[in-house]
């Protein structure tokens, strides 16, 4: 039948094969169990979120700054206020991306809150408020 060169090169292409199909599916399989521990029930009733202000190469643009900046202000407010918990104010990237997060007290103060910068940022660009928990 085979060679036992042939057999042996075989044996090299299953080893080779192995090799790369095995971290694919390694990191898939832990793709699925980080989606399995995140439920959107759960996002759905929590009290916290992020505002986002990202870019696409050339900074962030002066209107989604300045929807961070009122983001900032109304959010600091609410913190003296008592109504803030935590504020975690992040830089993420090199040209001025930002991730704002405010974990509140309270479910019905983050709705109130996440609803009304949500309707701040409505129509600019590179703005994404994503309800989520605070990173420690």
């Amino acid at each position: 039948m085979f060679t036992r060169q042939t057999k042996c090169v075989i044996r090299s292409i299953r080893g080779l094969l192995l090799l790369i199909v095995l971290p694919i599916l390694l990191i898939e399989a832990g793709t699925g169990c980080a989606e399995i521990n995140t439920p959107e029930s759960k996002a759905s009733t929590l009290s916290s979120f992020s505002v986002y202000v990202l870019s696409r190469g050339k900074g962030v643009p002066k209107e989604a700054r300045e929807v961070l900046e009122q983001s900032r202000d109304v959010l600091k407010k609410a913190q003296e206020h008592g109504e803030v918990k935590r504020l975690v104010d992040r830089r993420i990237g090199l040209e001025g991306e930002t991730r704002l997060c405010a974990e509140f007290l309270d479910e019905k103060a983050a709705e109130r809150f996440f609803n009304q910068l949500h309707r701040l940022s409505l129509g600019v660009d590179l703005v994404n408020i994503k309800k989520e928990a605070c990173s420690p």
